[in-house]
């Protein structure tokens, strides 16, 4: 796996995001051999490989520094450079109640508890809600449920055995030193479920949510409580708190399927067994008559169709660009930006590798400009790698 320059493009099946170094440390820990990627706008990546019995996932890595806004961003970013098939942010955050030091909490949902209006009477909370991938919730409470997760615990300092929990978190831009403070008083009323608060996943999830298709999730752990907070608590109860949430996030890693062949949807275990082009099985077996799988895209085929599509005239051009999605309907939506970049168009194509769109995607180019050779060199090209 080779790192790339800038400009360059790599595939990830999991995004993992982080708010400080020492998260970011425990993280990479889990990974082997993580090589740098220079992606587009100066943001920084690493790409390494994790393995889990025969089956092996690309791991892209990436600190984002501590806030909402800049989480949001940086899933923007890995939406399109990577088009990922799941992205989480690990991290720590402070225990709000039912939690101890160094436990884990995997959100399925995370509140905004600073959203408002502030009154002469007092502050009236207008707190909204994001919501991790369903998905990705059940995967955390089977994790949570059994115990295989803690032995990929890294050793510490012989920290107590943590627990796990499938909880909501809260999230804003202050620190909250007590529970009598007015943030602290806020979340006892208007977040009253919520296990810990922390300062990026609120912005996080709502990245994701623009990002359609995303499935996203927080996973943190405790590295101080609401009452118990100072520098030698965050010296002591971060890395392990940072080590138990990475523990946790590569044991659900480790969980989320991997197609035989990339390019084919996941399908559910209930799917029934049936000849999607005939409705009936196999006289032999009751299984589906087998279909020839196609080879996954490399790189250099993804890059040489990418500069064959901004070829065309006016592909450069967000306003065409962005008609080019419109009419890609179940495919555009997909795509996180409307910035007609090289890193979009890999985005798109990404995407029309995954949902077998490409042939949707050479008749819609052939309409925006049926005499152009570059239009007719991009319909070579998808048929001559067969992906019509």
């Amino acid at each position: 796996m080779g790192a790339e320059g800038d400009g360059g493009t790599a595939r990830a099946d999991v995004v993992v995001l982080t708010a400080l170094e020492v998260e970011y440390r425990a993280v990479r820990a889990h990974l082997e051999d993580p090589r740098p990627l220079q992606a587009e706008r100066g943001a920084l990546f690493e790409l390494g490989a994790f393995r889990e019995g025969s089956a092996e996932r690309t791991v892209a890595i990436h600190m984002t520094g501590p806030g909402n806004p800049g989480a949001a961003a940086s899933v923007e970013r890995a939406a399109a450079l990577f088009a990922p098939r799941a992205v989480l942010f690990v991290g720590v955050a402070g225990g709000v109640k039912d939690v101890a030091l160094g436990d884990v909490v995997a959100a399925d949902a995370v509140y905004d508890y600073e959203t408002g209006k502030d009154t002469e009477s007092g502050f009236l909370p207008r707190q909204k809600t994001y919501q991790s991938a369903y998905g990705l919730v059940q995967l955390a409470r089977l994790v949570a449920a059994g115990d295989a997760w803690q032995p990929r615990v890294r050793p510490g300092d012989g920290a107590p055995r943590p627990r796990a929990h499938v909880r909501p978190l809260a999230a804003g831009g202050r620190v909250v030193a007590h529970h009598r403070s007015d943030v602290g008083l806020r979340l006892a009323t208007g977040a009253g479920d919520a296990l810990a608060v922390d300062m990026e996943g609120f912005g996080f999830l709502a990245g994701a949510y623009a990002n359609r298709q995303l499935d996203a999730l927080v996973i943190r752990g405790i590295s101080d409580l609401l009452d118990d907070k100072g520098e030698a608590h965050d010296e002591r109860w971060q890395p392990v708190a940072s080590r138990n949430a990475a523990a946790f996030a590569f044991e659900l890693i480790g969980r989320i399927p991997v197609a035989a062949d990339a390019t084919a949807p996941v399908r559910s275990l209930a799917t029934s067994a049936r000849s999607p082009a005939t409705g009936t099985r196999s006289p032999a077996t009751g299984a589906p008559p087998e279909t020839p799988r196609r080879r996954r895209l490399t790189i250099r085929d993804l890059g040489v169709l990418a500069d064959t599509l901004l070829a065309v005239p006016g592909m450069t051009s967000p306003a065409r660009w962005q008609q080019l999605l419109d009419e890609l309907p179940t495919v555009g939506t997909a795509v996180g930006r409307q910035s007609a970049s090289r890193a979009e168009a890999l985005s798109l194509l990404r995407v029309c590798e995954a949902r077998r769109a490409m042939g949707e995607l050479v008749e819609v180019v052939a309409v925006f400009a049926p005499d152009d050779p570059a239009a007719a060199e991009l319909a070579r090209r998808v048929e001559e790698l067969g992906l019509e």
